[in-house]
Formats: structure tokens, C-alpha cells, sequence
């Protein structure tokens, strides 16, 4: 179907996001959040923040539509074994209560009936990810209210006992089923991904994991890193969107979750 300019703005701009809770961190993706439909890397070394972003968007998927949120579910998929129960209690909890706070509600949140909208599988290696990669379609057919698919990390499925080749070729099928999901089911979909060092003629770069040509599959990557003796300061670089142009933001990581710099 052949559609013009103005009704192809209109349905990109009519997408629903998902709120980090930093304003500044939200200008910085350039759609007040992480919109739907959309694959969003997020890139940077250890300890930059990159779980703790990916607890806050499936906290934040909760948001009430009263608010401009979506009242919605997630699914988290572990890969490396980040994920932390207490903390994301912790987060969802303040994310919950914030809400509740500016509605004016004074009902307590049910933190078990909001644990009970995040969906969590473990996935240890390549073999049983691709299975969970097969059957995700299904998942996601059963449960249409999750609008938030978060794999942490999509690196280490593939460190080891794969070649070079075959991980392309798996990576690029799995990247097209993705955005298949992404787009029919109006899913937001964020992968963490880890930094490697380059090996060039004369010195070594730092540089995003699985190669150049895995960089041009996302729509959004958002680089992460961390100032010397700043604890809970972060800063996030935009380096690619197709939405908006290459920015710079800072935010920090309090024990509520992500916020911005007071």
C-alpha cells in the first residue's frame, strides 16, 4: 500500500512510548521514550547503567494511560544473569508510587499484582535462546498486552561454540523476526549490547559488539557511559535514530530507578 508523507508523519507520530523517567534522558531519544515499534540498542562498558535503564522501561511500561503510559506488560529476557528481583521491585515500586502520587490517589500499589505484569525467562546459551527465539511469536500472541520486549544482553548467546559465519547469518534472521514482532504487534524492543576493542593498524577502539553491519539493523543506538568519580551520574550519547539527530544527555541512577540530575 502506497500512503503519502503526511500520513506516513501522522502514523509515526502517533506512536505511544515508554518514559524513562528523565526528561533529559527522554530528549535525548527524541520520542519522549522509547517508542513502539521500534528496536533500540543500547550500548556501553560495565557498569554504565545498562540493566538498570532496562529495569526502569519495564517498570515504566506500567505507567496509567491516565498519565500518557500504557498500563502494559514486559518481558525480560536474561542472558547473562543481570536481572535482580529486589532491585526491580525496588524500581517498580517508586515508578508506582510516583504515578499514584501526582494522580492523588492514596490506595497503596499492589506490588504483587504489578509483579505479575513482567514476564521473566532465563536463557542460558545459544541453543535454548533460539528456541525461546521460535516460540516468541506465540508468547507474544497469548499475552497482547506486553509492549516491551527487553534482552539483556544479546551478546552472549554468542560468545562461544559459533563461528564467525553462522552468527551473522543467525543474527540477521533473528534481527528480521524482531522487527517483524516490533512492527505487526507494536512492540518496543531494547537490546543491551557490550563494548569490544577493535584491533586497527596501529592502535586499538572501543566499539559495540557483534560488528558494523549488526549497527545498521536497529533503529535507535543509545551509548552509555559513565564520568570518573560521579557514582550515580551517567551520560547518554545518541549515535544513531532515524527520528533525530545525535545528542548528548546526562541522568543519574538513584535507588528509585533512573532520573535526572537534580
Amino acid at each position: 500500500m502506497i500512503i503519502n508523507a503526511a500520513g506516513l508523519w501522522q502514523k509515526e507520530t502517533s506512536l505511544p512510548t515508554i518514559a524513562t523517567f528523565s526528561r533529559s534522558l527522554d530528549n535525548v531519544l527524541g520520542n519522549n521514550g522509547i517508542q513502539l515499534g521500534s528496536i533500540t540498542e543500547v550500548l556501553g562498558l560495565s557498569g554504565t547503567g545498562k540493566t538498570q535503564l532496562c529495569l526502569q522501561l519495564c517498570a515504566s511500561v506500567q505507567v496509567p494511560k491516565s498519565l500518557g503510559g500504557l498500563e502494559a506488560e514486559a518481558l525480560y529476557i536474561d542472558t547473562n544473569t543481570n536481572f535482580n528481583l529486589n532491585r526491580f521491585k525496588e524500581i517498580l515500586l517508586a515508578s508506582l508510587e510516583k504515578c499514584h502520587n501526582i494522580l492523588k490517589i492514596t490506595k497503596s500499589v499492589n506490588i504483587e499484582d504489578a509483579l505479575r505484569k513482567l514476564h521473566y525467562v532465563r536463557t542460558s546459551g545459544l541453543e535454548k535462546f533460539c528456541s525461546l527465539m521460535y516460540t516468541l511469536p506465540k508468547f507474544i500472541e497469548e499475552r497482547p498486552n506486553v509492549r516491551i520486549i527487553a534482552i539483556d544482553s544479546i551478546i552472549d548467546p554468542f560468545k562461544e561454540g559459533i563461528t564467525l559465519q553462522r552468527r551473522t547469518g543467525l543474527l540477521f534472521r533473528l534481527m528480521a523476526d524482531l522487527q517483524r514482532i516490533a512492527v505487526s504487534r507494536q512492540i518496543a524492543i531494547v537490546l543491551m549490547n557490550q563494548m569490544s576493542t577493535r584491533i586497527g593498524l596501529s592502535t586499538g577502539a572501543v566499539v559495540g559488539a557483534l560488528g558494523d553491519g549488526w549497527a545498521h539493523r536497529c533503529n535507535i543506538r543509545l551509548l552509555l557511559s559513565a564520568p570518573r568519580n560521579v557514582d550515580a551520574e551517567r551520560v547518554a550519547a545518541l549515535l544513531k535514530s532515524n527520528s533525530s539527530p545525535e545528542t548528548v544527555g546526562r541522568f543519574r541512577i538513584c535507588q528509585d530507578g533512573i532520573r535526572d540530575i537534580l
